[in-house]
């Protein structure tokens, strides 16, 4: 494990004014160079941003181009009328127009996590759903095959391989779902384990045939805790991303890597003793590398920060990373970009409106920051992941809160990163912040459409 070293440290001057479009921004044609940069100024411009209004509380965990056009949205939902969530899947077009949903599951806790396109056509989710003949304390990991029409193909619920731990505190949990290069799918949760739970890693056939599973366990507690955590790699093995905790040493990274058939090749973990880190998101890199998203309390600028570390092939860190201010960060998606550089989506309360806003930080091939922005209003905000269109183009998914409610509505925008044609005077303040140019776009006006749901019983089959 390498030394960490923390951010680089400075002051971002924040102006205020009221733009003729509705919009209130925050450094949106000034643009403050908080510190000496080979890179140009940038500004961004949301083309759209809308919120699907529903009766109570909505979570997007995830989103995908689909094989059509427009998007699909992978979450759960309070607003069905049943006493728990309920897993969610809608339909999005290209311009952001809501077009259909799609809720699965009963009157207990079911929660979707990721969706993917399928490449022979329609979508599969990776959930957890709460079902009484589980194995293991009423929770399987449920994979849902849709059509493109949202009907269902199949759907199975999948209990881990440790039949002896029938009385875990903790029962098998979906998280992380990722399509193989010959359609098969690879999908990455938490498994009842050795001491309390395991990463759990397993194949399957396109029509939901379990092909193999495996678990791995490190310290006392160990889980893949996230959607984005599974890639098939280049050589044709899996790579999987969570966490390992002991009492002695708390939460490190944990990065598992293993054959085609799920047999450990090697393993390494991040962080240190003290502190708490989560991952968040994986990506593997054109080098055969890894670039990771994780939240850290153990290094940066204070409170929690997003944390990028990138690996070779073999998982040995080239350098890491913390992106934050006083306040608390987070970053929730990862994706490795043409240049070899990273584009993170997340959440900031140290450079928001108010109550958190959605964060976009792009960075180049060492993790030294580009361009950071800020999307938002006064009522809290955030991004879990989004999707590239190519020419800084990027459709974001996240959390909104509605005026005078506590519970949060699912939120998509898209926006494009620019460059400023007109250079500012740079400002020279020096003290605790985040490098690289800052700005900070709040939303007064959001469009907003109203959902009725289309309620589906979840009919399943046990492996």
């Amino acid at each position: 494990m390498g030394t960490f070293k923390p951010a680089t440290k400075v002051f971002i001057l924040c102006l205020f004014f009221i733009s003729s479009s509705g919009f209130l921004n925050i450094n949106q044609n000034l643009i403050i160079n908080c510190e000496a940069s080979d890179f140009p100024e940038t500004v961004i411009n949301v083309f759209w941003n809308i919120t699907y209004e529903m009766p109570n509380a909505d979570t997007a965990k995830s989103i995908a181009r689909s094989n059509t056009a427009g998007y699909a949205i992978a979450g759960f939902t309070n607003s069905t009328g049943n006493d728990d969530q309920d897993i969610l899947f809608m339909r999005i077009a290209p311009d952001g127009t809501y077009l259909w949903n799609r809720t699965f599951g009963d009157v207990n806790e079911d929660k979707g996590y990721q969706v993917i396109a399928y490449q022979a056509g329609g979508y599969v989710i990776a959930s957890t759903y709460e079902n009484v003949s589980a194995l293991h304390n009423n929770t399987d990991f449920l994979v849902t095959r849709l059509a493109e029409n949202g009907a269902v193909l199949w759907n199975i619920s999948y209990s881990g391989p440790n039949q002896d731990h029938v009385s875990s505190f903790i029962g098998d949990l979906g998280r992380s779902i990722a399509e193989c290069t010959n359609g098969d799918l690879v999908c990455a949760g938490v498994s009842s384990g050795v001491d309390i739970s395991d990463v759990w890693l397993f194949r399957l056939a396109p029509d939901g045939t379990l092909l193999w599973e495996n678990t791995f366990h490190n310290r006392d507690i160990e889980r893949c805790f996230a959607p984005d955590s599974v890639v098939e790699c280049q050589d044709g093995g899996f790579a999987v991303l969570g966490y390992t905790y002991s009492a002695a040493t708390s939460n490190d990274v944990w990065l598992i890597k293993t054959d085609s058939n799920g047999n450990e090749i090697w393993n390494q973990t991040y962080g240190d003793d003290a502190g708490y880190q989560r991952p968040e998101a994986l990506v593997e890199c054109s080098d055969g590398g890894f670039g990771i998203i994780a939240n850290t309390h153990s290094f940066g600028a204070g409170g929690a920060d997003a944390w990028i570390i990138r690996t070779d092939s073999l998982g040995n860190q080239i350098w890491n990373q913390t992106y934050g201010g006083s306040l608390e960060e987070g970053g929730g998606y990862i994706l490795e970009m043409p240049d070899g550089g990273f584009t993170i989506a997340g959440s900031t309360h140290s450079f928001d409106v108010g109550n958190g806003d959605a964060w976009l930080v792009r960075t180049n091939g060492t993790g030294t920051i580009i361009w950071n922005h800020t999307v938002g209003d006064p009522y809290g905000n955030g991004a879990c992941a989004f999707v590239y269109e190519g020419n800084n183009t990027y459709v974001v998914a996240g959390s909104t809160h509605r005026v005078g409610e506590s519970f949060g509505e699912i939120w998509l925008f898209k926006a494009r990163v620019e460059v400023v044609p007109t250079t500012p005077t740079p400002s020279t303040t020096e003290t605790n912040s985040l490098p690289g140019f800052l700005s900070i776009v709040g939303i007064l006006a959001l469009t907003t459409v109203i959902i009725r749901f289309h309620k589906r019983k979840l009919y399943y089959y046990e492996r």
